[in-house]
Formats: structure tokens, C-alpha cells, sequence
């Protein structure tokens, strides 16, 4: 039976002298040189975590390597960070051009043709919707129950940090967006209303088959991963 291989690994952010604990997984199934999937947690979830893993490992068993890292605040990161993930959110979005650079540059003899491909969901999702979306190094973009506006949570932001977080703030129609992203929602999700859905498809342009809905299933896509991960696999696979 194959096995999912890991590789412990650092990212440093070397301007706030941090180091992002990370992991790469991967199989005998994913070759020398292959895309890498960067998989982004939600809030409060680490790369240990139960969603993240099983689709960390899923991925890495259809042969692609897979990094995830913890956040500040997060995870063993917080180890150096301390736990007030709300007052590092910023940096916990923009750390992404950081994590992208280091794929770049340290895994160069891994990766295959500069295809680096971002999946997360909740907070994951936000970021791979707001500097992953600026970032046109990153070929596909895929965000599972993401917020549209962060002034709609409970936590009461103050209007300069909201437009930093915020995909709303950052997006844009472009003709390429449908070859580019594929998003994904739960009608009954219970933390992001599913009217966040329709707010990102309207602003991005997108077509029906590039966004998933599933009328039950909650904030972690409850009975519908398999079939979530083949959605995902089948729009990764088309570039």
C-alpha cells in the first residue's frame, strides 16, 4: 500500500525574524518534478488538522506535492508568534507572497513549469482570494467557504484592516478568472452565510461549473469530501 511521505520544513519571514513551521507531503505516486498544491487551513486549524490532512493527503496520493504551514498564531507557529491571531491577521494574509517565493526558489528541482496551485477553506479560502489572487505566479485558485466582506463577522475589525482581509476589496472580472478558480460553498453552512457564494461568483464572472454548491454538509463539506476532492482534482488537472 502506498504511503504519504512528509518532509518537515521552515519558511522564514525574515523582516519579523519568524519561521512558519511547515510540512511537504507527497507518495510514490508524485514524480521528481510535479505541481505543488499549497493547502491553507482555516481559522484556528493547523496542518495537523482533521480537514486539512485529508486533503493534504489526497493530493499527495494523485501525485502532486503538497505543502501546508501553520500560521502565525497557529499551530507551532505560535510557538514564536504567541496565540492573538487577530492582532497578526494581517501579516497572517500577506505571509502567502512569502510561502509562494520559498516554493519558487528553495523547491525549484521539484516543481513542474512554475505550476503552483492554492486550495484552502474559510480563512484559507480569503487569502487564496485576496494576495493569492494578485499573485499571477499562482495558476489555480481554489477556496471552499470563503467570506466575501469581513465587516459582516461578529469580531469588529477596524475599516483599514477590513479592506486588507476582505476579497471584496480584491477582486476582479477577468476573462482568464474561469481558468483560474473554482469555488465552493454549503447552503447550511453555519459560520459563513452561503450569500458569500453568490457575492464572489458575481464579482469574479464565473460559470456554473466553477462553482460547487451542496445544500448540506455544514462549514466542513460533512459526507461530500470525496466528491469535493474530485471536483478539485478534475479542475486542477485541466491546464
Amino acid at each position: 500500500m502506498t504511503t504519504v511521505e512528509i518532509e518537515n520544513i521552515e519558511i522564514p519571514i525574515e523582516s519579523d525574524k519568524v519561521e512558519l513551521k511547515g510540512s511537504i507531503y507527497y507518495s510514490l505516486n508524485t514524480p521528481p518534478k510535479a505541481p505543488f498544491i499549497i493547502n491553507l487551513a482555516g481559522l484556528l486549524d493547523h496542518r495537523e488538522s482533521y480537514f486539512v490532512k485529508f486533503f493534504t493527503e489526497k493530493f499527495a496520493m494523485a501525485g502532486f506535492y503538497i505543502l501546508s504551514y501553520d500560521y502565525r498564531a497557529h499551530g507551532e507557529t505560535k510557538k514564536q508568534t504567541g496565540s492573538r491571531w487577530d492582532k497578526k491577521v494581517t501579516k497572517i494574509f500577506s505571509d502567502i507572497k512569502e510561502v509562494i517565493n520559498w516554493v519558487i526558489y528553495e523547491q525549484s528541482e521539484r516543481l513542474l513549469d512554475d505550476r503552483i496551485f492554492l486550495f484552502g477553506r474559510s480563512l484559507g479560502g480569503a487569502i487564496i482570494l485576496t494576495h493569492g489572487f494578485l499573485d499571477k505566479r499562482v495558476k489555480k485558485l481554489i477556496a471552499l467557504c470563503t467570506r466575501y466582506d469581513y465587516i459582516t463577522t461578529r469580531i469588529r475589525f477596524p475599516d483599514d484592516i477590513i479592506k486588507l482581509i476582505s476579497p471584496k476589496y480584491y477582486l476582479n472580472k477577468d476573462s482568464k478568472n474561469n481558468e483560474r478558480i473554482m469555488i465552493a460553498h454549503c447552503k447550511d453552512d453555519n459560520r459563513i452565510p452561503f450569500e458569500n457564494l453568490d457575492q464572489i461568483k458575481n464579482h469574479l464572472g464565473l460559470n456554473e461549473e466553477n462553482v460547487i454548491v451542496y445544500n448540506d454538509g455544514g462549514h466542513s463539506f460533512k459526507n461530500h469530501r470525496d466528491d469535493l476532492f474530485k471536483n478539485s482534482l478534475d479542475f486542477l488537472k485541466k491546464y
